[in-house]
């Protein structure tokens, strides 16, 4: 099988939305709290034809057999010098859905490496994502794409009952 990545355009925006829906309700499911439920509401086909018109934006398609079966948006960060810090640029991937049924068939490998062909004709050395600690489907799959962690972060809810000299 031979996957076909190709830019998203304007007419796609529908499309992205659509594909959206089973990563959405991953989140949701795992933490309803925090992610919206899938559907038109959580990634609107406006919200998608927005990020294609920034030029700092890559969204992308994968296609099996003129199907499209994942999407991957990502995004060029440019972060200035601070006094504690170099500055640096980046891609950062801001999502990558594949279809379940399409999963294991090199498609979110192809969508990987064509982001990191923007990014190397970009002229930009770092490629990063967040993923979840519950999913570890997705964990694993972009380890074995080569990201390896660099950060940690951490959470908690706070409590109504908590003293507030405890902040």
């Amino acid at each position: 099988m031979n996957v076909v990545i190709r830019r998203a355009t304007e007419a796609d925006a529908e499309l992205l939305s659509a594909l959206n829906a089973e990563v959405q309700a991953i989140h949701a499911n795992a933490l309803p709290w925090w992610f919206k439920p899938p559907g038109e509401a959580s990634f609107p086909p406006d919200r998608a034809a927005a990020l294609m018109a920034s030029p700092d934006n890559v969204v992308l398609v994968a296609e099996l057999d003129s199907a499209p079966v994942g999407y991957a948006y990502a995004e060029i960060i440019r972060q200035p010098e601070t006094p504690w810090r170099y500055g640096y640029e980046m891609m950062y991937l801001h999502q990558l859905g594949v279809r379940s049924m399409h999963r294991r068939r090199g498609v979110g490998r192809a969508l990987i490496e064509a982001v990191c062909s923007t990014t190397g004709s970009a002229g930009i050395k770092l490629f990063a994502l967040d993923v979840w600690t519950f999913n570890d489907d997705a964990r694993a799959f972009f380890r074995r794409c080569g990201f390896a962690s660099y950060n940690e972060r951490l959470w908690m809810q706070l409590r109504k009952d908590c003293d507030d000299e405890t902040y």
